[in-house]
Formats: C-alpha cells, sequence, structure tokens
C-alpha cells in the first residue's frame, strides 16, 4: 500500500469517526441522553468488531475488508469474525485473492444503478481450516449465469442461490 493509500484511509476513517461524534453531539445538546448513549454503545461495537478484525494477524485482508465500500462503491458491507484468537497471517495473501476474485466477478455481473449489500463471515473451522463466506443481497440482472460463472473460477469457491442473492464459501486450510 503507498503512502496516499494510507492518507487516504486515514481521511476517510476520521471523517467517519467525526461523523459519528457530531451525531452523539448532536442528540446530546437536544437533551436526547439515551439516544446518545444508544449510538455511542453502537460506536463502541463497531470499534470492538474492528479490535477483532486487526488481532486476526492479517493485515492485508484487514485493510481489504476496511476499504471494502470505497474500492467497492456499489457494495455496502458488514463483517462478523466468528472466534476469538484466529491467527491468519500464513493464508493473509490468500483470503485477499479469494475475496479479490469473487468481487471482480460480482462487479462485472451488477446493475449499477443498484447498491447491493456484503457480508462477510470468517469462521474458525476445526483442524485449523479457516472459512470465508460472502452473502451478497441484491437485484442481480442474471443471477444464475453469476452462479454458474462464480461456480466455473475455481473449485475452492462454493456457490449456492438465495432469494436474490448468492453466498460464495472458501475453506482455506
Amino acid at each position: 500500500m503507498e503512502e496516499r493509500d494510507v492518507i487516504q484511509l486515514l481521511r476517510h476513517y476520521r471523517h467517519d469517526l467525526l461523523n459519528q461524534l457530531q451525531i452523539i453531539d448532536g442528540y446530546l445538546s437536544m437533551g436526547k441522553g439515551e439516544k446518545a448513549r444508544i449510538k455511542l454503545a453502537d460506536y463502541v461495537g463497531h470499534l470492538q468488531k474492528e479490535s477483532k478484525l486487526m488481532n486476526l494477524n492479517a493485515p492485508l485482508f484487514a485493510l481489504y475488508v476496511l476499504q471494502l465500500d470505497t474500492l467497492h462503491p456499489n457494495f455496502r458491507s458488514s463483517y462478523y469474525i466468528h472466534s476469538e484468537n484466529m491467527d491468519l497471517h500464513q493464508v493473509d495473501q490468500l483470503l485477499v485473492e479469494y475475496f479479490q476474485k469473487i468481487m471482480a466477478i460480482t462487479e462485472n455481473m451488477i446493475d449499477v444503478m443498484e447498491l447491493y449489500e456484503l457480508k462477510l463471515h470468517i469462521y474458525d473451522k476445526n483442524s485449523g481450516i479457516v472459512q470465508l463466506e460472502l452473502i451478497i443481497d441484491g437485484r442481480f440482472p442474471d443471477l444464475s449465469t453469476l452462479v454458474e460463472t462464480m461456480g466455473k473460477v475455481n473449485e475452492m469457491i462454493t456457490v449456492s442461490e438465495h432469494g436474490d442473492g448468492i453466498t460464495c464459501a472458501v475453506c482455506i486450510p
């Protein structure tokens, strides 16, 4: 990552932080202490979730996840870490490569006027296997072709269709 990319990431991060603080300050100035406490608790929860991401010991993957909404403007993302003590430094680059591959294929088959919801789940399976699961919801112009294309890319990626979206999963030993 270049220095300008780091500065850009920090700029976005600071902007988001200031927005959250201004909302909390606004609630307090209107005498809505309970709403301010709820908003503050939500933000603390967000920071704790972010801490879990950083503690995966996978800096490339963490940076990619933190930049998702900027790198992929048609997607709004959330992520969930389903483990307390994962050390992913051995598979850091591989996680990013699979994630980028899935996103590249998906972006080639979206409606650019739509906003898609992306949920990322990281599971620590038994025997040191890590599962990366992406649930992508939204109106796809041709969902069956997307599923078929995704299924042909790599035998490690499993794909299933659900309602208005797809679930892609990769298990990495």
